[in-house]
């Protein structure tokens, strides 16, 4: 018989919630299970990453390397919500091929949209049917901590409820840690409660395995900068600038992040571009396509001519000026500095795990559903 395995992707859970919170049940399974201080991938928002776990495999190969995709034949941009973007298999088919149940539990409809066709069960609490009302109670609210334990309590009813089920999948939201920094009550308490639930699951279900990782960090921003405006002021227009952070749920982030995919009107343009880009207060680097691509596994057809990435304080975004001072207390994701989250493994057999070998989110989901785990 194989391993139940119950992976929590906790949306936003920065290695700093973890060392700012007590969380008694996660650093008791910490001791005796396989833990350490990894990474998510470069983007660090939620598709990319929470595809890559999904699939135990990097966006080079899966193909989803952002939130928002600026379609160039149609000249305009999209939320990434299609899963015909997919292009590697899921643990959800890898366990269902084997005759394997496999349940979704998602905060955000576009991953059940994304991922969920190829779960035997898919939940988004964002759109819940009728039905799921009646079993497991209305979910609370999108932009609330209480959605995040609506969803591990129900996943361990399901766990305890449905024997046949071999694979549960939470995926919570990053709201409380958009508004909230680690040492705040509010983000102490939300991370307690997640602690709490996770070791209520394992009593329900002791013979699910438990992964827990995340798709981002997270980190206060002071400035934004709108390119395709700054471009334009200093003398030379760009086709287009979308921020890949940017979703559905403006409340998170406004539509900004740390990261920015330009899209060029000429290639002759390059030069001149990537100097203005480069003059601008908060950015660090910029990349051509295929140096970013190679750099950070991306599939190169699905970001833009450059890859601007900025500092710790910087995010961009669409404005009606070129750059803003952001609100204090304002958090978001997308940088090169919100890589750092947990990588956990409890109540498996760890002994065959190299240390050395996991060291990003998708390493968990690879080691336990590729050939290694089965």
């Amino acid at each position: 018989m194989r391993q139940k395995t119950a992976v929590f992707m906790i949306d936003g859970f920065d290695y700093a919630y973890y060392t700012a919170s007590e969380m008694p049940v996660m650093k008791k399974m910490a001791e005796t299970g396989f833990f350490k201080k990894g990474s998510a991938i470069f983007p660090s928002l939620t598709n990319a990453n929470n595809i890559s776990i999904a699939c135990g495999a990097w966006p080079e190969s899966h193909g989803v390397t952002t939130n928002c995709y600026f379609d160039q034949k149609a000249g305009r941009a999209f939320f990434l919500e299609d899963p015909s973007f997919l292009q590697s298999p899921t643990i959800f088919e890898m366990r269902g091929g084997q005759g394997g149940k496999s349940a979704l539990l998602t905060c955000k409809s576009k991953t059940a949209k994304i991922i969920g066709h190829k779960a035997t069960i898919a939940i988004a609490a964002e759109e819940p049917d009728e039905a799921v009302c009646r079993e497991f109670g209305t979910p609370p609210p999108m932009y609330s901590s209480e959605i995040n334990y609506w969803l591990i309590e129900t996943a361990a009813k399901m766990a305890a409820s449905d024997k046949d089920l071999e694979l549960i999948y939470v995926h919570t939201t990053d709201y409380p840690m958009h508004m909230w920094a680690p040492e705040d009550p509010e983000s102490l308490e939300h991370m307690n409660m997640i602690d709490r639930l996770i070791g209520e699951f394992h009593k329900a279900a002791p013979e699910y395995s438990i992964v827990i990782t995340a798709d981002h960090g997270m980190n206060g921003k002071i400035r934004c900068w709108d390119l395709a405006k700054a471009c334009g002021a200093r003398g030379l227009d760009i086709r287009y600038a979308v921020s890949p952070v940017a979703d559905r749920l403006l409340k998170h982030h406004g539509g900004f992040g740390g990261v920015s995919y330009v899209y060029l009107n000429r290639e002759s343009d390059i030069g001149i571009v990537k100097d203005i880009l480069m003059s601008l207060e908060g950015v660090e680097s910029v990349l051509d396509r295929e140096t970013a691509a190679v750099r950070y596994s991306l599939m190169a057809s699905r970001i833009g001519d450059l890859v601007v990435l900025p500092d710790k304080d910087t995010v961009f975004g669409d404005l009606s000026k070129e750059c803003v001072d952001l609100p204090k207390g304002y958090r978001s994701h997308g940088s090169l500095y919100e890589l750092d989250i947990p990588l956990m493994i409890y109540n498996t057999d760890t002994c065959g795990i190299k240390y050395n070998e996991i060291n990003y989110n998708l390493d968990l989901t690879k080691y336990l559903f590729g050939d290694k785990g089965e």
